[in-house]
């Protein structure tokens, strides 16, 4: 009998291994994002430092004088550390969620800063982008497909 399970429980372990990267590069192309706006917005590309300063509530205004508003996004259907949010605060500013969490509390009780709007569902994050001219959110590229709104191209700052 022992001899039987051997073979089988080799044969399902190669399959799996087969198997395995394609598992993990659609989790990895799921979690892909991209940064949003209203498709009217003139900015076409951004960089990640711009980001962060947007993010983290140090520039207001788009260099064409609209106001920006942020808008983060924590899927209801998620838990907190795997949500689109918890991403774009890793991938995008470089800072755990926490971290990012902490920031904004101190800004709210000193005074100095209110955080982007949060909300549960990619078509409400996409339906603010498109209602408000200055809005920038971030979604997962693979909502992106209906949604009326423009991607921005990320772009890295140049070395030098």
């Amino acid at each position: 009998m022992n001899n039987i399970r051997y073979p089988v429980l080799l044969m399902m372990a190669i399959l799996l291994a087969a198997a395995w990267p394609a598992f993990t590069q659609e989790a990895r192309a799921d979690k892909k994002l991209v940064v949003i706006v209203h498709p009217d917005n003139p900015v076409s590309q951004i960089s990640r430092v711009e980001l962060e300063k947007i993010f983290m509530g140090k520039r207001g205004f788009w260099e064409w004088g609209k106001p920006i508003r942020t808008a983060d996004l924590i899927e209801q259907e998620n838990k907190e550390e795997d949500s689109s949010r918890a991403i774009f605060a890793t991938e995008f500013l470089g800072k755990n969620l926490a971290i990012l969490k902490s920031y904004w509390i101190r800004a709210i009780f000193s005074g100095k800063g209110q955080p982007p709007l949060v909300f549960g569902k990619t078509g409400d994050v996409v339906k603010f982008v498109e209602d408000n001219l200055g809005a920038i959110a971030y979604i997962r590229k693979k909502d992106m497909e209906p949604a009326r709104v423009k991607a921005l191209a990320i772009i890295e700052p140049a070395e030098n």
